[in-house]
Formats: structure tokens, sequence, C-alpha cells
């Protein structure tokens, strides 16, 4: 049993092993390349472009304001109203510049329309929103040097992209026209629809307008920044990383606003949600491991057929072993192939019927073998049973008084009567070995009483001879499985054996121990006696 169910699981494995490492080799390849493209190339590229994108529609929206406002400045009925004197200037006048800054806010479609003076005094203000003077100071002070001036700037948690043109008339600068617009959610809203990215505009650690729909994910981009911030406070890193946000994944590329202040924190945040670019790969995941698994339950179904064609034949050819070891030569074997296993089970069988004939001839001279040892034996039995009896009775002197002479020759009678005994108990005992007649009693005994009646046994048979007998027998922890009686008599003979050969003043040694939890009986002589 335990062969076949090596075999079976060997053929198993050599089904199963090959399929299932190559798909798991195909699964691997392919994760790792199309994850590397796709991290590292195509989501990085598409960043990057989309970054370039935002930079360009940032920097035409700032030349479109610039554009809007130097057409304003350069229109007759705005700059004619600066030109005017203090002195000409009323509540008429302030409301004149009013609507007029309101006509021209509907061309240029800004959050913040401010007009000011030549000394930077806010003579009307329309949009939205309004700058305040230090916020709008230093595009002031560059536009009333006669420089146009363009940047971002930030007041109360909002970002503004701004742009200051000088009204210059008869060659002085008359006023200063202020246009700006926000930098908030709709404009990251704008970009997004146009780059299909997720877009964050921050003022230090404040969120101006984003395109994320998480609060959890807003937070995460806050510790992001906040993060650079830390690692470098100098510049910030140009590199695209990775960010965690609710679950989600995205590669983040922070930025400062074009136009804004080196110094300052106004900063944009472009986000790529690495899952969902990543979902076809999923897909594909899933359906190699579906592949995969339909493969291996294949390949399962195919070991299992390949080895029960296999084995079947193979298990009958083993069940007919055992029985032939059993002594049956009749165990049917039931496969009918015309293959190359089949031609096994052919030759299998005709060899047990070989087996069997010779086996049977075996037994037929074992028998009669057997028979002629025992009856030899009983043949014995009745001459030494007479001579024993004739022994007896001239010892006793019932045929009259025995001189000394006689007694010894009668002594040595006796062992001569007792060895022929002991060889008619031998021949039986042979015979029915021989004829698998010997039924053993194996019974738990001590093995050192054993020995020792045994040593005794072989003394007394050879009584009369000087040799010594040395048993050496250590105490054992436990009980061996003996027959006592067959146990006694082999050891009793090979004793008796190396007691008759031994030389005069020899030594037997008997040693008896435990080797592989089988017990070891060795009887041996030490000087010249049987040779080897």
């Amino acid at each position: 049993m335990t062969v076949r169910a090596s075999l079976r699981t060997q053929i198993l494995l050599l089904a199963v092993l090959p399929p299932l490492v190559l798909g798991l080799a195909v699964l691997a390849t392919v994760d790792h390349n199309v994850r590397h493209h796709v991290d590292g190339s195509s989501i990085h590229e598409s960043l990057e472009h989309s970054v370039t994108v935002f930079e360009s529609m940032f920097n035409t929206r700032s030349r479109e304001m610039a554009g809007g406002a130097r057409v304003v400045v350069q229109d007759p009925r705005f700059f004619s109203l600066l030109m005017l004197s203090g002195g000409q200037r009323d509540s008429r006048f302030s409301a004149t510049v009013r609507q007029m800054a309101a006509d021209f806010s509907h061309i240029t479609q800004t959050d913040v329309f401010e007009v000011l003076d030549r000394r930077g005094r806010r003579l009307a203000s329309v949009g939205a929103a309004s700058l305040t003077p230090a916020t709008r100071a230093p595009l002031l002070r560059q536009a009333l040097a006669r420089h146009p001036a363009a940047a971002v700037v930030a007041q109360d948690g909002s970002q503004f992209q701004a742009v200051a043109t000088p009204v210059i008339a008869d060659g002085r600068v008359v006023g200063v026209l202020v246009l700006a617009a926000r930098v908030d959610g709709e404009l990251a809203r704008q970009v997004r629809s146009q780059v299909v990215c997720e877009v964050t505009f921050v003022d230090g650690r404040t969120v101006c307008g984003t395109t994320l729909r998480s609060p959890r994910e807003v937070s995460a981009v806050i510790a992001h920044v906040v993060d650079l911030e830390r690692r470098s406070r100098t510049q910030l890193p140009p590199g695209i990383e990775q960010v965690v946000a609710a679950n989600n994944r995205y590669l983040t590329l922070v930025r400062r606003l074009p136009g804004s202040d080196p110094a300052g924190d106004q900063i944009y945040v472009m986000q790529r949600g690495i899952d969902r670019e990543m979902s076809f790969l999923n897909v594909m995941q899933r359906d190699m491991l579906v592949l995969a698994l339909v493969a291996l339950l294949l390949a399962l179904a195919s070991g299992f057929l390949v080895s029960g064609h296999l084995l079947r034949p193979l298990q009958a050819l083993v069940r007919g072993a055992k029985a032939m070891e059993r002594g049956d030569y009749t165990q049917p074997l039931g496969v009918r192939r015309r293959d190359e296993i089949g031609y096994l089970v052919e030759r299998f069988d005709a060899m047990r019927q070989h087996e069997r004939a010779y086996v049977s001839n075996l037994e037929h001279v074992s028998r009669l073998k057997s028979d002629f040892i025992s009856v030899a034996s009983y043949e014995l039995r009745t001459p030494i049973s007479g001579l024993a009896s004739y022994c007896g009775l001239l010892a006793d002197g019932s045929f009259g008084p025995v001189s000394y002479a006689q007694a010894g020759a009668l002594a040595t009678m006796r062992q001569l009567v007792a060895r022929l005994t002991s060889v008619a108990d031998d021949a039986t005992l042979v015979a029915q070995v021989q004829g698998e007649r010997l039924q053993l009693d194996v019974t738990r005994c001590d093995v050192e009483p054993l020995v020792s009646l045994a040593v005794a046994m072989a003394m007394a048979q050879g009584s009369g001879r000087p040799v010594s007998v040395k048993v050496t027998c250590p105490p054992f922890d436990r009980p061996a499985e003996v027959d006592e009686k067959a146990f006694t008599h082999a050891i009793t003979h090979l004793v008796g054996t190396a007691v008759h050969f031994a030389p005069d003043g020899g030594e037997v040694h008997v040693r008896v121990a435990v080797t592989d939890g089988r017990l070891r009986v060795v009887v041996g002589d030490v000087a010249a006696g049987i040779p080897a």
C-alpha cells in the first residue's frame, strides 16, 4: 500500500507541477511587465503631460487678462477720466468711473476689476472680489513704474491670479488697472476636464480649491505637502511620489503655481489614481487566475486518470505477489491489456504457474523426507527402549550380581542409549519442521533461567568431559517472547556439541545479548575444537 500511494503521489506531482509552475510564472511575468510599464512610464508620462497642459492653461489665462487690461487702458473713455485733476473729481466723477468700470468688467469677465489713480488710491472696484492694499502693493509698485505686472497673490484663504497694467496718457502714468481671477475649485474642475487628473490648490495648509471628493483624501494631500516642506525647505522635490488616501493610491506631483512668490506657499497638487489606472491589470490577473485554476483542475483530473490507468494493473500484481507469499497461486489478476503492462501481467502469471509447479514438487519431496525420518525415528525408539530396559535390569542385578567392570560397561551403555534417544527426538523434531507441523508456543519469559537450564542439560549429557562452560547473560529490562521448549532445546544441542568436540581442559562461552530488538545467543569454544 505504501508503494502504491507513493507512486500515485509521484504521478500526480509530475502531472500537476509543470502546468502549475508554468501558470504561476506566466502570471508573475505579465503582472511585473504590465505593472512596470504602467507605473514606470504611462502614468508618469501622463501626469507630467498634465502638468505641462495646466501650466500652459494657467499662463494663457494670465496673458488673456493682461491683453484685456491693455485693451481697456487704451480706450479713450477710460484713460481720459483718469487724466482729470484732483479738483475735478467729485461724487459725479466717482459714479462715472464706477459705471465705466462695470461696463468694461463685462468684457474682461474677471473676479477682480479695480481702478486706481496715479497715487495708488482705489477709484472703483466692481468685481465679485477685491484685493487689500497689502495684497496688491507689490503689483502696484511695479505698475506705477511703467511695467505691467503679473503674479499669484493670496489673501484670506483665497488665491488670485492677478495682473496690474499702468494707464499711460501724455507720456505719464495716470492710473493703474488691476484684474484678477480666482484660483479655486472652479479652475480645478476646468483643468480636470482637460487633463483627467485630480487638482488641488493649496496656500500653506489651506485648500483653496480641489476636485477631490473625500475629506480624508484632502487631509492626505495636506499631510503630504507638510511632509515635503519638512524634507525640503528651499524647493519642492521634482519627483513623483505615491500618496495613500481613503484606501486609494495616487501618484502625486507638487509644484508651485507659475508666477507665485518662490518664497511663498502658493502651490498646486496634481494626482493620478493608480487603482483606476491599474483596473485593467486587476481584470487581467483575475482572468489569468481563473485560467490557472482551470489548468490545475485539468491537470489533477489528468493525473488521477493516468495514475488510475497505470496503478490498477500494478495493484493487481501486488495482490498476486502477496497471495503467493501466503501460498495462494490462484489469486485472479483481472488485467486484459495489449501494451507493455499487459505483457508484464502475462509474464507474471506464467511465472506464478511455474513457481506453483516447482513448489508443489518441493513439497512432495519434503513430505517424502519427513515421512522417512518419522518412520526411522519411530522404528529407532522400539530397540532403544528395549536396550534401555535391559540396561536397567542388568544394573539393578535382576539377572545376577554385577561386577565392577560390568557396572562400568553398563554406565557406558546407558550414555549411548541416552544419545540414541536424543538423536531420535531430533529426528522427530526435524520431521515436524520439514512437514510444517511444528507449532510454536511463544510466551513472555526471562531468558537467564532458560539459558542456565539448557547449559545444565548439555553438561549432563556430556558428563565426564573436562570442559568448563562460561555464561554471559546481562539482565534485561523486559521479558523475551520465545518458545521455552524449542529455545531450551536449541541452546542445549549447541552447547552439547561444543562440549563434545572441545578438547580436554577447553572452555565454552555462551553470550546472550539483544541486537536491534532481537535476542542473539552465541556459543563458541576458545580452544582448538570445531573447525571454522
